[in-house]
């Protein structure tokens, strides 16, 4: 994402394609319309587990979703969140593509459950009072639940429980000390990796308790993923941790070291290749066995382009 536009990059062939970018009246943003693309700041976005669809949440008084095409950049859906929601701050896609989960910066934090199949709003609910960073649906097949997580809190949803508690707060119990997450991420089986400001990885059991913790980085976790057996983290240390989680064991594999001065905001595994997002605004492609290094794309980072 770059400003207000989705970007699809063919690293083969060095093409891309783009999602918005429409041509618009001249308008104020707050004025614009924004029903077939975002006419203000990208702040979140997600990808479909079959890696075909991406929904995005934008900045703004009554902020916009929009469900798109990975492959073509064509719209799928929109809907936009009440006024005063000043923006999409974390954004999720159930894994049968039926629902996004998303919370937004007004004062109260509200999750927002969206059927986006049959065009209804399902939930609209305080969240938290404070921010709430990250949003994750279950990967599990057929699991309804997803995580909210933030300062000091962590919550375990669930729409579909028969006993109408929509969520419940993490217990961690004498495993774990309480601390901050930025990020977490579910694996097929339905356990739950959540990353820590203490540089330290907490898996949770389909009950919201906390099972393990996992000592992974020296400073805080600021990305994490789970794909194919394989609990990939990074942090501000500046490196990229590698555990397997076969057998449900975690083994460490590897550490790898990332460019001096800067640290992962995301993740992504697939082939034995690892994507990942810098906080500087490169993206690198990095091969899981020999751990050699693609630049990607490298951003304007330190300001605003102002010209083309």
């Amino acid at each position: 994402m770059v400003a207000a536009l989705g970007v699809i990059l063919d690293p083969e062939t060095n093409t891309q394609k783009v999602f918005g970018g429409n041509e618009t009246k001249m308008v104020a943003k707050n004025e614009a319309e924004d029903s077939k693309c975002h006419m203000d700041d990208i702040l979140s976005l997600d990808m479909s587990t079959d890696r075909k669809t991406v929904v995005t949440g934008q900045v703004g008084k009554s902020p916009s979703v929009h469900v798109w095409d990975a492959e073509t950049a064509e719209p799928k859906f929109t809907f936009k969140l009440k006024e005063g929601s000043r923006g999409v701050s974390g954004i999720s896609i159930s894994p049968c593509q039926r629902y996004v989960a998303c919370v937004d910066l007004h004062n109260d934090h509200h999750v927002v459950i969206y059927n986006i199949k049959r065009g209804k709003q399902l939930l609209h609910l305080e969240g938290s009072k404070e921010n709430i960073i990250n949003v994750a649906w279950s990967k599990k097949p057929d699991d309804l639940r997803f995580i909210t997580v933030g300062l000091k809190e962590i919550k375990f949803w669930n729409p579909a429980d028969s006993s109408k508690r929509l969520f419940t707060k993490g217990t961690f119990g004498t495993k774990g000390a309480m601390t901050s997450f930025s990020c977490a991420t579910f694996d097929i089986e339905g356990t739950c990796y959540s990353a820590g400001a203490n540089g330290s990885i907490y898996t949770w059991d389909s009950q919201g308790q906390l099972d393990k913790v996992l000592k992974a980085h020296s400073s805080e976790i600021t990305a994490i993923i789970h794909d194919n057996e394989k609990l990939i983290s990074g942090g501000k240390d500046g490196n990229i941790v590698v555990h397997s989680t076969k057998g449900g064991e975690y083994t460490l594999e590897k550490t790898i070291a990332l460019e001096a001065g800067t640290y992962p905001k995301s993740l992504d595994y697939l082939n034995g290749k690892i994507l990942v997002g810098l906080r500087n605004g490169s993206i690198y492609e990095i091969n899981e066995e020999t751990e050699e290094k693609r630049l990607l794309l490298a951003s304007h980072h330190e300001g605003e382009t102002w010209g083309l």
